[in-house]
């Protein structure tokens, strides 16, 4: 009979399968799991002083052991990088891997992997190149420059209108071209805004007809205009020529070695610069020896939050793709995993989908 696990028994199963430095005791009516991890935080964190396991995918395979039938403990093995962490899979020196592992082609020829446990893509981290001056980056911008311009643009216009129309009248616009055309710029201006000083009025009834129209011009320029400005105001910090992947063309780019990240930064013709660790990638932006680094987008947003950098993300997720657990080729823990990982994705609120807000926050 099918096992529906609540958010309580999610905390109970959680906490009752780990034991001292994030390894699972042995209380399961069978052998524990051996499972291979390496940090990728927030799917998996290793906490540098004691050792102990924490992050979405340990808490993920902790529940998957428990509903499993029977329900088994779980042991960790920690490897240091991805090479290490796959190597260990494939040779059966764990039972399976979990961490934050992208389904590929070239991976799915040597390991077995579960159906998909999170969907996610790779993200853009760069340094922001504002000046530091807030009003002068949001005056400087493209978006703020043609708003500007179009807004000249119409006051000129309607202002040569009115004059036109009212040239001539007593008491209203002066007939000089520069001194009315003046005059009825200034009119414009609190027409649109609907100040309305009333030092000139329109005596004609078309211009009366024709000011109307500018009151109701003016109230969607002037909304589009601050429109622009406050989205300005809001990419401002994000102030680099680098606004998607294709901009990464020939410029360099740090990447964790044998990632996908790598594989599509080298199809789309980066000047690719491999490294070890996300660390030391965004470490390479951040001292300027790289202008971008390329990861997956919830391991960037996870480290740029918990440490100070200086740098921001682009927010334009591209290459998406899925993270699976991994298994040696024709195991038979897959299928099990599989059902159970199944089980937990049912039901609503699901106990996967719970956990995925604990962790993620509501996607």
């Amino acid at each position: 009979m099918q096992k529906v696990l609540t958010v309580s028994v999610l905390a109970v199963a959680i906490t009752a399968f780990a034991g001292p430095s994030g390894f699972a005791g042995d209380e399961g009516t069978t052998s524990p799991l051996l499972v291979g991890v390496k940090p990728a935080p927030p799917f998996v964190i290793v906490d540098d002083s004691s050792g102990n396991l924490s992050g979405f995918s340990i808490d993920l395979i902790r529940l998957i052991a428990a509903q499993m039938e029977p329900p088994r403990a779980v042991k960790f093995q920690i490897h240091q990088d991805l090479e290490e962490h796959l190597s260990a899979v494939r040779s059966g020196q764990v039972d399976l891997g979990i961490a934050a592992t992208s389904f590929s082609s070239e991976r799915q020829r040597t390991l077995d992997f579960s159906v998909a446990f999170y969907q996610s893509g790779l993200d853009i981290a760069v340094r922001p190149e504002g000046s530091g001056v807030i009003l002068w980056d949001i005056v400087g911008s493209s978006k703020i420059v043609n708003a500007l311009l179009w807004l000249t643009v119409f006051l000129i216009v309607c202002a040569h209108v009115i004059w036109l129309s009212e040239k001539g009248t007593s008491e209203t616009f002066d007939n000089r071209w520069l001194h009315g055309v003046g005059q009825a710029v200034w009119w414009t201006i609190v027409t649109m805004t609907t100040v309305g000083y009333g030092d000139f009025v329109p005596r004609k009834p078309l211009s009366r007809v024709f000011g109307v129209a500018i009151m109701m011009a003016g109230i969607i320029l002037f909304g589009v205009v601050v429109g622009v400005f406050s989205s300005a105001l809001t990419l401002r910090n994000l102030a680099s020529d680098i606004q998607r992947p294709g901009d990464l063309q020939g410029r360099p780019v740090t990447v964790v070695r044998d990632t996908v990240a790598e594989r599509v930064m080298n199809h789309r013709g980066a000047d690719v610069i491999r490294v070890d660790s996300l660390e030391e990638a965004l470490a390479a932006v951040e001292s300027g020896e790289a202008d971008a680094a390329v990861h997956d987008f919830p391991q960037l947003r996870h480290t740029l939050s918990t440490r100070s950098r200086g740098l921001v993300q682009v927010g334009r997720l591209f290459s998406i793709q899925g993270y699976g657990i991994t298994f040696p080729i024709g195991s038979d823990l897959r299928k099990k995993v599989n059902v159970a990982l199944l089980e937990l994705t049912e039901g609503a609120p699901s106990v996967y989908s719970q956990l995925s807000e604990r962790w993620f926050g509501v996607r």
